[in-house]
C-alpha cells in the first residue's frame, strides 16, 4: 500500500496542485483546510507524512504541530511557508517540525525530501 500524505493548506488551488502532483508520484493523499480539520481527519485516518502550511485561519501549522507532539504523535511533518525567516524556522524545528520549506519551492525538492524520508524509514525497519 502506498504511503499516505496529508496536505494541510487553506488555499484550495494550492491543495489541489499538491494533491495532483503527489498522487501522480504514487501517494495516497488526504486534504485538510487547516489544523483543526487536520486533527479531525487524523482521528479517523492515520497518515505517514503531513505537509502543512504555517499560516492558516482557525489553526495554523505551528499550533497543529504543537498539538500533535503533545499527543505524542510521531508523524513526519514538513512545514511550508511563504514567510520564511530564520527565527520562524528555528521555532518550527524546536516544536517538532521535521523539515521546513520556503515557498515558492520546486516540487522536485519536496518529492526528493519525501523519497529520502521513506528510504530512511525503510532502512530503519519502520
Amino acid at each position: 500500500m502506498p504511503p499516505t500524505i496529508m496536505i494541510v493548506e487553506d488555499e484550495s488551488a494550492t491543495r489541489r496542485l499538491y494533491r495532483f502532483l503527489l498522487r501522480n508520484s504514487g501517494y495516497n493523499v488526504i486534504e485538510a483546510e487547516d489544523g483543526i480539520d487536520a486533527l479531525e481527519k487524523l482521528a479517523v485516518q492515520e497518515c505517514d507524512v503531513i505537509i502543512t502550511d504555517m499560516n492558516m485561519p482557525r489553526m495554523g501549522g505551528i499550533e497543529l504541530v504543537r498539538t500533535l507532539r503533545q499527543n505524542h504523535s510521531q508523524v513526519y511533518v514538513i512545514m511550508v511557508t511563504a514567510y520564511g525567516a530564520p527565527d520562524t524556522e528555528k521555532t518550527a524545528l524546536r516544536i517538532g517540525v521535521n523539515e521546513y520549506l520556503t515557498k515558492p519551492f520546486d516540487f522536485d525538492e519536496l518529492e526528493r525530501r519525501l523519497q529520502n524520508y521513506f528510504s530512511r524509514r525503510k532502512q530503519d525497519g519502520s
